[in-house]
């Protein structure tokens, strides 16, 4: 059965194109606002722009949500918090639109640079007046760039077309970025200003809030524009400084309160240029919005970690990376789960070497989902699994005790018991099964397995082999591991197809047989 999806708000055809490929959809130009909270509830996933707030009374009580996705780069729209606590993943679209944000940044610039505005009135008035609106050039002036992520990484990119000089505070960013991009990394944001004849900003809205105290710093005559979010700036102080002669201009594509208020002191200062929040809004960033945020909504009902997944902490790996430690986690998760389904509260995670440490947190989060959605009733998932873990007292210590192999594995025990010890890894595009309860295997991870666990005496793997052909059940292949002999055994099996049912019960009770799992 197909999910469904509603989509509030105008997406681009490329995106919905999409989501109609693998889902039921019901979009909207624009789905008037207070008839939300009757329709959310019938749908898998709901998709929102800027005209819709997700708030905690809207989600609570409507089981069937699993996302919320904010077709856009912010999603100050969105309750973050009460997404996570049930397990509803918010989607985003970082990135889509940073082609079109960051030129619609020198577009303002350059329209108040050059008195673009006003020049175009004068002449709709009859005027030719050359020498009232000379401007002045980008070349060679000092910009200065706060946040160098998406946008102002294709901020410094255009730059460098102008041949300006690039400067830029970013506290999150290693200096290799900066280097890259050509920016000269300013280590606070007060030597930043000072330095900055054109000022640009474009950080989430927890980035710095520039008052009047730290807009002075600029030189007598600097330009300042904010084309990222509303309330970044102090319009009242941006509107006073122009008043007094200490900035040249501004340009503004964004409001603390949107649309601006008419008695905004703004309004009254002619070297202000300003448009109605377009800096997105362009059709190729509404496709590569509308594309990204659909497939995010799809990966992520298909039980797919999308690398645009707002409330987990997806690390900063290529997709391939990504998906490829996803499985990795899935498998080890789902097969730990299954072996050892008692909660002991502490779990030991001995990543491998090739394992990248910004990938940890992600992964001890994906790990405690899987341990714990054959525990509990209500949905446990990446989303909220730190929530939950704390609610039954379960934690997950991460190990690096020197010892862990130089490939892309984890391994995962409770604590203090070493013979609960599963290891996989990720080795040329598949997942391998290299230790199970502590004993070494080597086998590619099926899409069916079937694991029995039994007392090492003659004639139990004859009785298995048996019982399967009685039940028309082929295998794959097969692998034993023991820890000595005529002790405790472990068999794997591949299985072409999920058995019939019946089969594991018929195992249980063979003599010496201790457990049998099936996963599939």
């Amino acid at each position: 059965m197909k999910p469904k999806i509603l989509v509030t708000e105008a997406l681009g055809p490329e995106g919905l194109a999409y989501l109609r490929e693998h889902a039921e959809v019901d979009a909207y130009d624009l789905l008037p606002p207070e008839l939300l909270p009757e329709l959310i509830g019938n749908y898998d996933a709901v998709i929102i722009r800027s005209a819709h707030r997700i708030t905690r009374d809207l989600i609570v009580g409507r089981p069937r949500l699993k996302v919320v996705a904010r077709a856009g780069a912010g999603v100050d729209n969105v309750d973050l918090d009460a997404c996570t606590e049930m397990g509803i993943a918010v989607i985003n679209a970082p990135g889509a639109n940073a082609i079109a944000a960051a030129e619609h940044a020198f577009a303002l610039l350059m329209a108040v640079m050059r008195n673009i505005r006003l020049g175009d009135l004068h002449v709709r008035e009859g005027g030719w007046n050359r020498q009232a609106f000379l401007g002045e050039e980008l070349h060679g002036r000092r910009l200065g760039i706060i946040g160098l992520g998406r946008v102002g990484r294709q901020v410094a990119r255009i730059a460098h077309g102008f041949r300006m000089q690039v400067g830029a505070y970013d506290p999150y960013i290693s200096a290799d970025i900066f280097e890259a991009h050509g920016a000269k990394q300013y280590r606070d944001l007060e030597s930043l200003l000072k330095d900055s004849e054109i000022l640009t900003i474009h950080t989430p809205k927890s980035g710095p809030h520039l008052d009047e105290r730290l807009l002075r710093l600029l030189p007598k005559g600097a330009y300042v524009v904010n084309a990222a979010r509303g309330g970044l700036m102090d319009e009242a102080a941006l509107a006073k400084l122009l008043e007094e002669g200490h900035l040249a201009g501004v340009a503004l594509d964004v409001f603390s309160e949107e649309p601006p208020r008419l008695d905004s002191p703004l309004f009254r200062q002619p070297r202000v240029v300003m448009t109605p929040h377009l800096g997105g809004s362009t059709f190729e960033a509404l496709a590569n919005v509308g594309v990204m945020t659909a497939k995010g909504v799809i990966e992520t009902l298909q039980g797919i970690t999308p690398p645009n997944l707002v409330n987990v902490p997806i690390p900063p790996l290529e997709v391939p990376e990504l998906h490829a430690l996803d499985t990795l986690c899935r498998a080890l998760g789902r097969l730990f789960q299954e072996l050892h389904p008692s909660v002991n509260h502490r779990l030991i995670l001995t990543p491998g070497r090739h394992i990248p440490g910004e990938a940890l947190p992600w992964i001890r989060q994906s790990l405690i989902a899987g341990l714990l959605q054959g525990h509990l009733d209500e949905r446990v998932n990446t989303v909220n699994a730190l929530i939950k873990a704390e609610q039954q007292g379960l934690s997950v210590m991460v190990s690096d005790d020197g010892k862990a192999p130089e490939r892309t594995s984890l391994s995962l025990m409770w604590e203090g018991h070493p013979e609960t010890l599963i290891e996989m890894d990720w080795t040329d595009g598949a997942v391998h099964l290299r230790r199970l309860d502590n004993v070494p295997f080597d086998l590619v991870w099926p899409e069916v397995a079937l694991i029995t666990h039994h007392r090492d005496t003659p004639g139990i793997v004859g009785q298995v082999g048996t019982l399967l052909g009685q039940f028309h059940v082929n295998i794959g292949n097969l692998h034993l591991g023991r820890r000595a002999q005529g002790e405790e055994a472990w068999m794997v099996m591949t299985l072409d197809e999920r058995p019939p049912e019946g089969l594991t019960d018929a195992l249980r009770h063979i003599p010496g047989m201790l457990a049998v799992h099936l996963l599939a």
